[in-house]
């Protein structure tokens, strides 16, 4: 796994469920699967960190490799009739497979991402499932307002 930037042009990370703090991965879990390696820095920093009310941990399934933190500024809504919403939001953590904090997003893999809203949590996100319960059919997804059309019509044909 190598940290890299995002290569496609229509950058989005979808958001499909929500994740209790309780389902987090624990550092043995962690801990088992670096095989006892020195902690990284995305390591620590998840162990030592406390969930605000401004956050929603997530799940996704990435659909692109990109470096964190990652800001954006657009929340699709595909039962929305605009698209959605401009939001000010920041993924702040990156947990590769629900096991391990690395400081990227890794495409393909199963994510659970740390989203920090600047305004607090869109009203409308409250209808997320829990992870244990969701059917992961894409309605939202975080992505940058200069590209929310492509990005539409990337999900609304994709989710047909």
């Amino acid at each position: 796994m190598q940290s890299q930037k995002s290569i496609i042009e229509n950058e989005y990370v979808p958001i499909s469920a929500v994740v209790q703090t309780e389902e987090l991965p624990t550092i043995d879990l962690i801990n088992t699967f670096t095989k006892g390696e020195k902690q990284t820095e995305e390591i620590t920093y998840y162990l030592n960190w406390k969930k605000s009310p401004n956050e929603l941990v997530s799940f996704c399934r990435a659909v692109c490799k990109t470096e964190i933190p990652k800001k954006f500024d657009f929340l699709i809504d595909l039962n929305d009739n605009y698209g959605g919403i401009e939001i000010t939001a920041t993924i702040t953590q990156a947990i590769w497979n629900g096991i391990v904090p690395l400081k990227f997003i890794d495409s393909g893999y199963k994510t659970i991402t740390v989203v920090k809203f600047e305004n607090g949590i869109p009203e409308r996100l409250n209808s997320l499932k829990n992870i244990n319960d969701a059917d992961f059919k894409t309605r939202f997804a975080l992505c940058s307002i200069s590209n929310k059309e492509n990005v539409l019509s990337e999900l609304k044909t994709y989710v047909k």
